[in-house]
């Protein structure tokens, strides 16, 4: 795989197939996981656009996988800096990482938390054998991510200031699933909900979302280092 410094393409080389159909399945699925990589290594957000080319290897028609668009939106008091050149990017190929694409893409941070969920769910469920609900689950994933290493979630909850008492790792699991996920998944009408448009539902959900994304992210490394 072959990106040009300059050009906003992606070329993936020396796909073997029977069709044209093939080849561009095959060479989709490497140009989308080098993509995925890019959001959750390098938070570098990106797209494929609606316009490629395939062609055979020896023909001089190009190659690339065209018309990507760029969406870099910053939060916090500081400006990310990217690295000029990306020399190598280590491509290992995830649903999880396809759903944290996804949730940096979205706009809406309805769509965004139900994404990192998805990414929460989709790592703990690799992770975690046996497990009677939806919360056991995730506190289980959660104790073994980090198990080693407590004081990274404990500094991040305190940093963004939220409240947990007791043990922190089931109240996030719990707060997690009960309060956001059930909230924002269902809409039954004798139950608690998410309306859009409620100012007080769109601000608790903002509020969330950092806390969301630095488990997500903590369990896909976790994923990673574990392979």
């Amino acid at each position: 795989m072959i990106v040009d410094k300059g050009f906003a393409t992606v070329t993936v080389r020396n796909v073997e197939a029977e069709s044209h159909n093939e080849a561009e399945s095959k060479a989709r699925f490497k140009a989308e996981a080098f993509l995925d990589e890019l959001a959750y290594q390098n938070k570098i957000i990106l797209e494929i656009g609606k316009s490629l080319t395939i062609a055979p290897q020896d023909s001089p028609k190009t190659r690339h996988v065209k018309y990507y668009r760029l969406k870099m939106r910053i939060s916090g008091g500081h400006r990310l800096k990217f690295p000029r050149t990306l020399k190598e990017v280590v491509i290992r190929p995830s649903d999880s990482k396809a759903l944290y694409r996804k949730a940096a893409v979205s706009q809406d941070p309805r769509d965004k938390f139900r994404e990192l969920f998805l990414v929460i769910e989709n790592v703990a469920s690799k992770i975690v054998r046996n497990w009677s609900n939806e919360t056991e689950l995730i506190r289980t994933a959660l104790q073994t991510c980090f198990s080693s290493k407590p004081q990274e979630l404990e500094h991040f909850i305190s940093r963004y200031g939220h409240r947990y008492k007791g043990d922190i790792i089931s109240e996030v699991a719990s707060d997690l699933y009960t309060n956001y996920r059930l909230q924002l998944f269902h809409a039954k009408a004798n139950r608690d909900k998410m309306i859009p448009f409620n100012p007080e539902d769109e601000q608790k959900l903002q509020r969330i979302l950092p806390l969301a994304d630095f488990v997500a992210s903590s369990l896909i490394s976790y994923e990673d280092e574990k392979r």
